[in-house]
């Protein structure tokens, strides 16, 4: 019979083991670390997690992740407002933006059109798009 760890540290786990990548043996032992290093690394990721919770915000233009809205791309007025690169996800836009290879702006969809899992164009933030292109961009 396995050692119970107590519901708080079985609750960490259980939150970190669903992160993408993190199955239940990596949650135990990010956990594990996380408990041995509390003043190193619990307090200051617990604190930056609630500050991002406080303060981040979804962009009303694009769908990008910012503490301002509009986000820092969109309010750019270096950006070229006349080229919008859809993305599927804020992570792709991020890439795009450590590559430094596009310098328009940027439209997330917040996920794929799949018909076998129920996805259609009203999920995701097709519409909005559309309205950006209408209005000839941002």
């Amino acid at each position: 019979m396995a050692a119970s760890a107590g519901p708080e540290i079985e609750r960490l786990i259980s939150l970190l083991a669903k992160l993408p990548g993190l199955g239940p043996r990596s949650a135990r032992r990010s956990a594990l670390a996380l408990l041995k290093r509390r003043d190193a690394l619990l307090l200051p990721l617990a604190d930056a997690m609630s500050q991002a919770a406080a303060r981040v915000k979804t962009c009303s233009v694009c769908g990008s992740l910012d503490t301002q809205d509009p986000c820092a791309i969109c309010s750019d007025p270096a950006r070229d407002a006349s080229l919008i690169c859809v993305v599927e996800e804020v992570g792709a836009l991020w890439a795009m933006e450590r590559a430094s290879a596009f310098r328009g702006r940027y439209h997330v969809l917040g996920g794929l059109l799949s018909a076998l899992d129920g996805v259609g164009p009203d999920a995701l933030r097709i519409g909005a798009l559309i309205g950006r292109a209408s209005d000839g961009g941002v």
